[in-house]
């Protein structure tokens, strides 16, 4: 019996030496989050149900997949291309334009997609000036060429609008290894997401890929 106990005690310390350290500090997770944003460029914009369009659900959040554009160059704001139409349009209009937008790390290796990357932002929908339409445009067709059809101008009242980034809550992957949590939207804002992060970083948390 005592061997037995002596074998898990000498397993238990071996996995403990192996398990690493947290090695993703805040900083890392804002500058991942922002080249998740930069990179991904689809997501799901959830809102709050308004009563007006369905009775009985006012309140409730609802949420689907949408296309988005991080600004050229990148900023960490969203750009958007949306109609009244949309229930998330009428739903963020009926609420101060206010909205989140979630992205996960996309990527051919579904088999533990919980270890991987996912931002959670919470903003502010305003309209983008008549005079930035070209530029915004010709930035969110870079990201999504099939968004021609859709263009202002084209069909149902398109128009482009900015999701302004009010806060974020990040998730690495799984806790103890990577970091959890709320993101300084100053430190997301600055993160550099041209600059590599560092090696063991990078073989810990199988990251995005680098620049």
């Amino acid at each position: 019996m005592r061997l037995h106990y002596a074998f898990f005690y000498l397993i238990a310390i071996v996995a403990s030496t192996c398990i690493p350290r947290l090695l993703e500090t805040p900083k890392d997770a804002a500058r991942i989050a922002r080249r998740l944003v930069r990179d991904t460029t689809i997501g799901t914009l959830v809102t709050t149900m308004n009563s007006e369009d369905r009775e009985g659900l006012g309140g409730y959040p609802f949420g689907l997949l949408d296309y988005y554009a991080d600004e050229c160059p990148s900023t960490g704001n969203l750009l958007l291309l949306m109609t009244p139409l949309q229930l998330n349009f009428r739903n963020a209009r009926s609420n101060d334009w206010k909205a989140s937008f979630s992205i996960r790390q996309l990527g051919n290796n579904t088999f533990n997609p919980v270890e991987k990357p996912r931002v959670n932002l919470f903003g502010l929908i305003e309209k983008v000036p008549e005079s930035e339409v070209t530029n915004v445009q010709e930035c969110f067709l870079k990201a999504h060429k099939d968004a021609v059809y859709w263009i202002p101008g084209r069909s149902h009242d398109f128009a482009f609008y900015r999701f302004i980034v009010k806060d974020i809550y990040y998730v690495g992957g799984f806790g103890g290894l990577h970091y959890i949590g709320w993101i300084d939207k100053h430190l997301y804002f600055d993160a550099n997401v041209h600059e590599n992060l560092n090696s063991n970083t990078k073989s810990n948390f199988g990251l995005i890929k680098e620049d």
